[in-house]
């Protein structure tokens, strides 16, 4: 009875009445895409003890820490290697070890030592079939695996036993495509023909499911309250309680045209707790979200006009790591959404009505609790916590065809609605709505910024300020006027007004004026003085706890008036990006009920503490997915939320939930080069307590030394990760590097042994506890203990009679190798330095210079050698640019080298890396590019590019010089090195000149004739 109570409250909608569902109705759910190709196409993820994902595709495995990806491939030459790129299947077992399962390749597990895998085999003796469909725990250090052909067992040893192909295991012929061990030891396996319970050595026992009893089980998932989720082919969702007997009850969609009982479930995920994602695989489909407490659900699909819509409607898989983010694979690639930020709700549609974006250029939160927007596209709406949307005015029925600048509420319950043709008055509901006449003021004139105090109305606009005396709620008359200042406020359009006792702060497009009674101070602007009023847009106005006047400005930040002196003149403070403010930007001014100062700004939010003046951002990372806010556009809540209205949507904060993020995010190795060759990475990763064995450097190898790059595994907002590296023994303090380099290096060290130290932070700036990697520096012979001994018995014995004379000059002579040593380490340092700061690019065209382009060339290679994708390699030389050079000089020369530069970039693709050799010598490596087809368009648009004419500045005489260029190109084939492909690429640009120039030529077969183009 028990069990039955539960599904009947699980899936029966409850009505919304607690502030838990406010705005649930109206919330988006974003996210942020990750559309490279090597990660579309998703069937499955898994999350390793280090803390890297891995994604399974219908084209590879792939490893990523959230900045850089590692794809492996089959490769039939290598038994070492995957034998299918189909992956179905991925588990991690008790031990951290990694398993893939594919569609033809039967099983494999990753060696992390040594960066490759162990294949088992299919046969007697091995597994029962070539396609692995699922994996999971048996609780004793072994696993199942479901194959096309039934249920395999592999000990903890790695003995394969093909358990439940016996004819007393019960279950049906076809295969498993689902297994699930549940927190008891529950073994489930899903079937084409329906779900099958194992406990221990029992046969399978087929489970019934509600209304379609054999229906086929695609996947299985357990929740943390004990659930068991069932995701099937053609009929939709189940759900069984813990207890629940032997049938499990149907997920009921909630709305007026349920289609998940019909649908397929292809993947299973709890998103947070009491909230189940469903992805379905169809183009309408998308997640359908249940809310297990109410029972209700909702579906998130993709949206065309909204880029942070779900990718693609058509979810293959997902799946939540353990910092809580949810990703979801589709054809296209991978949509990460955080739904842990539950303090910011992002609204971007209000309904089925609504025609593109929503933007809200004002807001009024009403006294009844609703919120009133008005919208960029004319006319206004008026949405409800609980409701969602309530009424919307339409242009042209109660409101102009205009769009809405200033909204606020009467005395008397009644809304004044400020628009680009004149004011209007609505009913407290909306439900009517009339022109409201200002006397002599034009009918149609421009309303911007609205308040009232007691009974009088001030009305801003580009004519100044106005006051006017509101007359009764049912007296239609024209509005006496009481006050009209323009010119007296230093600029008459009126951007924002806010009251203060009897007195007005006004704020206008270029500075601030305070209106009161005895008339009117206009306050001083002056850019250059700091404790001045900085001109510009004042945007927003607003008093905090102190009484204290903050202004937002568009253009210099946030500033606070912070005193008064005794001759009348104002002290302002200003916070701007300097200080921490996200942009300069400013456009709206909230404060919360904890005193709190919140912006919105054109690159997110940011909140304040008035007393310290302490700024924190918030941006995609704590869920604020809105990045540009309109000016004056905000409003709080009667419940204390803050909404800012946005050019693409609203964002509602709860301050009182709002947490700091203290994810503690692990460093990882991500990639070795030693001696430009890479290395496992493996070893360095283990994070058990083991220590690996050193990165050791031969004396032939001190000169390229070696180069580790390193990552942090917050994958929230890996761009606001910080990143410090230190060798202990070298390196005097940490070495700060950029989020997108995340790179250590190091050449010609002195002999021994370091430790390198690794540190990353999460996006909150909190740093993790460092990784260590140990590193030897092997000394030459002559460095060697023994070899120094037997130099040292040698002269013992040369100057035995010269005793004095050879102590003398012993010395002498260990004083002058002390003094070069000395000056030795100093140079090695010295040396160290300058590499570690030298550029990667060059600084006048602003592409990658040669040298970064010789370690991406190799890092191609290798990866091309070992099964990766294939690439194109382009050498393009500008014709005839010395003469051009020689005629207008070094200036012409640069700007043309800038611009071949820019033109370049323009004409490559976005995955394509352009480089600058030197001179007039350029390269772009083209990635996955090896068909004549593909690079075709691309070197006709760089010669195309190139050929256009450039016109010169005045000052470099103001010519226009006709340029052109020549372009080689090479594909790399399997056994060539990067300096063969290079030179294969060069007697291509070779032919290409040879031919008159403007003209590319392709260099193939290896060593024979050029392709023409």
């Amino acid at each position: 009875m028990a069990a039955l109570v539960w599904l009947f409250c699980l899936f029966v909608q409850a009505a919304r009445a607690d502030d838990g569902d406010r705005w649930s109705g109206l919330t988006h759910t974003a996210f942020k895409h990750h559309n490279h190709p090597d990660i579309s196409s998703g069937l499955c993820f898994a999350q390793d003890r280090q803390g890297f994902l891995w994604i399974g595709t219908q084209s590879g495995l792939v490893r990523w820490d959230g900045n850089r990806h590692v794809k492996y491939v089959a490769n039939a030459t290598r038994d070492d290697a995957l034998p299918d790129s189909y992956i179905l299947s991925l588990h991690i077992d008790r031990r951290g070890q990694l398993w893939a399962g594919m569609n033809s390749g039967g099983l494999v597990r990753y060696d992390a030592q040594r960066d490759s895998f162990v294949r088992y085999r299919v046969g007697p003796g091995g597994l029962g079939d070539t396609r692995v469909s699922a994996i999971t725990d048996d609780g004793a250090g072994g696993l199942w695996v479901g194959t096309g052909s039934g249920l395999d067992h592999i000990d903890a040893r790695g003995a394969v036993t093909p358990l439940a192909r016996t004819a007393d295991a019960a279950l049906p012929a076809g295969g498993i495509d689902a297994l699930l061990r549940d927190r008891s030891g529950v073994l489930w396996a899903g079937t084409r023909q329906g779900l099958f319970r194992m406990d221990s050595d029992q046969p399978a026992q087929q489970v019934a499911l509600a209304g379609a009893p054999e229906a086929a089980v695609n996947v299985l998932a357990q929740d943390s309250t004990g659930r068991i989720w069932i995701g099937t082919r053609t009929n939709g969702a189940y759900a069984m309680a813990p207890g629940a007997g032997g049938v499990a009850a149907a997920v009921r969609e909630s709305g007026p045209a349920p289609t998940l009982q019909s649908e397929r479930v292809m993947a299973i995920v709890e998103a947070a707790p009491g909230e189940i994602w469903l992805g379905t695989d169809g183009s309408d489909g998308g997640i359908v979200v249940v809310d297990t407490e109410h029972g209700a659900t909702r579906r998130i699909r993709h949206q065309s006009e909204t880029p942070d819509s779900l990718a693609e409607s058509n979810v293959l898989a997902l799946f939540r790591e353990r910092s809580g983010i949810v990703y979801a694979a589709t054809m296209v690639g991978v949509s990460q959404h955080d739904p842990q930020p539950r303090a910011v709700t992002t609204i971007r549609h209000l309904g089925p009505r609504q025609t593109g974006a929503l933007s809200v250029p004002t807001m009024l939160a009403a006294p009844d609790g609703r919120l009133w927007l008005g919208l960029i596209s004319g006319g206004a709406a008026i949405i409800d916590p609980h409701l969602g949307l309530v009424r919307q005015l339409a242009p042209g029925a109660g409101l102009p065809q205009a769009r809405v600048l200033a909204i606020v509420a009467g005395p008397d319950g009644e809304i004044y609605v400020g628009t680009q043709k004149g004011l209007y008055r609505a009913d407290a509901d909306g439900g009517h709505t009339r022109l409201v006449h200002l006397g002599k003021r034009g009918a149609s004139a421009e309303v911007w910024a609205l308040a009232v105090v007691g009974r009088t109305l001030w009305v801003g606009g580009l004519d100044g300020l106005r006051t006017f005396a509101l007359p009764a709620a049912d007296d239609a008359r024209p509005l006496r006027q009481l006050r009209h200042e323009e010119i007296s406020l230093g600029d008459p359009r009126v951007t924002a007004l806010l009251p203060q006792g009897d007195a007005v702060w006004v704020g206008t497009r270029t500075g601030l004026a305070r209106v009161h009674a005895a008339g009117v101070e206009t306050i001083p602007s002056e850019l250059a003085a700091p404790d001045r009023l900085p001109p510009g847009y004042v945007s927003s106005l607003l008093l905090d706890g102190q009484g204290r006047l903050w202004l937002s400005t568009f253009g210099t930040g946030v500033v606070v008036l912070e005193r008064t002196d005794a001759d009348g003149r104002r002290r302002f403070r200003r916070l701007g990006m300097a200080q921490g403010l996200p942009d300069n930007g400013a456009n709206m001014l909230l404060r919360d009920g904890q005193g709190m100062v919140w912006a919105s700004t054109d690159t997110g939010l940011a909140r304040i503490d008035p007393r310290s003046l302490a700024i924190r951002t918030l941006g995609q990372g704590d869920g604020v997915h809105i990045a540009t806010y309109w000016t004056n556009s905000g409003a709080v809540t009667r419940a204390g939320e803050l909404a800012f209205g946005g050019l693409s949507g609203v964002t509602v904060v709860r301050p009182q939930e709002l947490t700091a993020w203290h994810y503690a995010a692990p460093v990882v190795v991500t990639r070795i080069l030693l001696s430009d060759k890479e290395m496992p990475i493996g070893p360095y990763n283990l994070g058990d307590g083991t220590r690996a064995a050193p990165i050791t450097v031969t004396p032939a190898g001190r000169e390229r030394g070696f180069a580790l790059e390193f990552a942090a595994l917050d994958y929230s907002a890996p761009e606001r990760n910080r990143y410090a590296y230190r060798l202990k023994g070298f390196d005097p303090d940490w070495v700060d590097t950029e989020a997108s380099v995340r790179r250590a290096s190091y050449n010609n060290l002195p002999p021994g042994d370091y430790v390198l130290q690794l540190r990353g932070s999460n996006r909150n700036g909190d740093w993790s506890t460092p990784l260590e990697v140990p590193v030897r520096m092997l000394p030459a012979w002559h460095q060697q203990p023994l070899a120094r001994l037997a130099l040292a018995v040698l002269g013992l014995a040369m100057v035995a009679g010269l005793m004095h004379m050879r102590t003398a000059y012993l010395r002498r002579r260990q004083r002058e190798l002390e003094a070069t040593v000395q000056a030795r380490t100093a140079e090695l340092r010295a040396t160290q330095a300058q590499l570690e700061t030298g550029p990667y690019s060059d600084p006048r065209p602003g592409l990658a210079n040669r040298r970064l382009f010789t370690d991406e060339l190799r890092h191609l290679v290798a990866q091309a050698e070992r099964g990766g994708p294939g690439f194109t390699l382009l050498l393009i030389d500008l014709d005839r640019f010395k003469p051009i050079n020689d005629t207008y000089g070094h200036d012409a020369g640069d700007a043309l080298l800038v611009a071949a530069a820019d033109r370049l970039r323009a004409a490559v693709r976005v995955a394509d890396r352009p480089f600058r050799l030197g001179g007039d010598e350029f390269a772009v490596l083209l990635s996955q590019t090896t068909a004549r087809e593909t690079m075709g368009p691309v070197c006709m648009r760089i010669l195309d590019n190139l050929a256009q004419p450039l016109q010169l500045a005045p000052q470099q005489g103001g010519a226009e010089i006709a340029i052109s260029a020549s372009v080689g190109a090479a594909v790399h084939q399997r056994g060539d090195s990067h300096e063969q492909l290079y030179k294969q690429a060069d007697l291509a640009l070779y032919h290409a000149k040879d031919a008159g120039r403007n003209a590319w030529r392709l260099a193939t077969p290896r060593n024979g004739p050029l392709a023409a183009a």
